[in-house]
């Protein structure tokens, strides 16, 4: 019987880019996600999947950026922003998630980025 507390290190297989041009592209999954935001008036732009792989002991993530909300973004905001947004704080979803999946607990990040504070900037 394994100790609960334990940790199961995690090599670092990094993250795949995906980028969506077209809402007919985007995956069920995703466009749920995106809805459900919407709902709760977070535009949300990029969504990580992450996975371990137990074969390698390695933490792998996918990183999509919804490119088809474009129009959605107020005013203020420039693609700029976004851009430097997104490729700062989609990582973080894919350490926490390695972190996560390192304890074998079965919570996503954004579970834990709701508990440490919130993950909106606009």
């Amino acid at each position: 019987m394994s100790d609960p507390n334990e940790v199961h290190p995690l090599r670092d297989g990094g993250i795949t880019w995906v980028f969506y041009f077209r809402r007919s592209e985007v995956p069920p999954r995703e466009l749920a996600i995106v809805s459900r935001a919407k709902r709760g008036r977070l535009l949300r732009l990029a969504v990580t999947f992450g996975f371990p792989d137990p074969s390698f002991r390695e933490y792998r993530s996918t990183t999509a950026v919804h490119l088809w909300q474009m129009d959605t973004l107020p005013t203020t905001i420039s693609w700029r922003e976004v851009f430097v947004h997104v490729f700062t704080h989609e990582p973080l979803h894919h350490a926490i998630g390695r972190s996560l999946a390192e304890i074998a607990e079965s919570g996503d990040q954004e579970w834990v980025i709701s508990r440490l504070g919130d993950g909106r900037w606009w």
